[in-house]
């Protein structure tokens, strides 16, 4: 019998990280929400308040990729999953977007997120035979 844990394929790690980060996103954005229609947050300040969630459930989901793979660009690649879903919920429902604009910052702290996954994320340790 083998010692310690099991190793997660490749894309079960990918598909719990992604998840992970978009129902953090998506639980985030409720209470965001709640906090600007009870007053307590002001219009102007929701902005910033979802550019940090986005890189707060990138990194999230992540450092569970990076954990579960063992691959410190596992924390990209769910970025780029979590951004991907973002761009294509963002050409479905909303035509207006500018994504030179608000869209655009939201992508880059999506990636700044992913950056900090990979670099934040535990040590992956070679075993030596």
């Amino acid at each position: 019998m083998a010692k310690g844990r099991k190793k997660a394929a490749a894309w079960q790690g990918f598909l719990a990280g992604s998840l992970l980060s978009l129902g953090v996103y998506a639980l985030g954005l409720l209470f965001l929400t709640l906090l600007l229609v009870k007053g307590t947050l002001p219009e102007g300040g929701s902005f910033p308040m979802v550019a940090v969630l986005c890189v707060l459930s990138v990194l999230a989901g992540g450092v569970l990729t990076v954990r579960l793979t063992r691959q410190r660009a596992g924390g990209l690649l769910t970025a780029a999953l979590f951004l991907s879903v973002l761009v294509l919920a963002g050409l479905g429902f909303w035509e207006e977007i500018a994504w030179l604009g608000h869209g655009g910052v939201l992508l880059l702290c999506g990636l700044a997120g992913g950056l900090l996954a990979g670099v934040a994320g535990p040590k992956v340790r070679h075993r030596r035979n």
